[in-house]
């Protein structure tokens, strides 16, 4: 080979190499902002519940049995915690079926069901943990 043919084979090798660098470039930096703009999944569900336990308090709170089988609830739902907040709607803990307006079935992070809704809770805990606790 001649050294006019080495000088015209490495801009042709150059550019194609520099293309598809560029190309790699704009994939990665469009991937990084469609995964920045995406919300959380946990965070953009999480619904946030103040238990009361006093019957007048709970007349107009979202009334609910804590049900023992995921077969015979209308949901399952993952409580991730205590809400950083005083939670804008009420929950109010039936002990029986005729006034609850739905089921749950409360799931733990080390079942393998998905939930249907996840929660964070504020107000009487220990009512919510005693009844989760008498259903299990």
């Amino acid at each position: 080979m001649t050294a006019s043919t080495k000088h015209c084979i490495l801009p042709k090798t150059f550019h194609r190499a520099f293309a598809s660098l560029i190309h790699l470039s704009w994939g990665l930096i469009l991937t990084t902002i469609l995964l920045m703009t995406l919300p959380s999944r946990v965070n953009a569900n999480t619904q946030k519940y103040n238990v009361v336990t006093d019957e007048f308090y709970g007349l107009n709170a979202e009334r609910i049995l804590l049900v023992p089988v995921a077969d015979e609830a209308d949901q399952t739902v993952l409580m991730t915690g205590k809400c950083t907040s005083r939670a804008p709607s009420d929950l109010y803990l039936e002990d029986g079926p005729e006034n609850a307006k739905e089921k749950w079935f409360i799931v733990t992070e080390k079942d393998h069901i998905e939930p249907d809704q996840t929660i964070c809770l504020t107000g009487n805990l220990p009512a919510w943990f005693e009844k989760t606790a008498s259903i299990h």
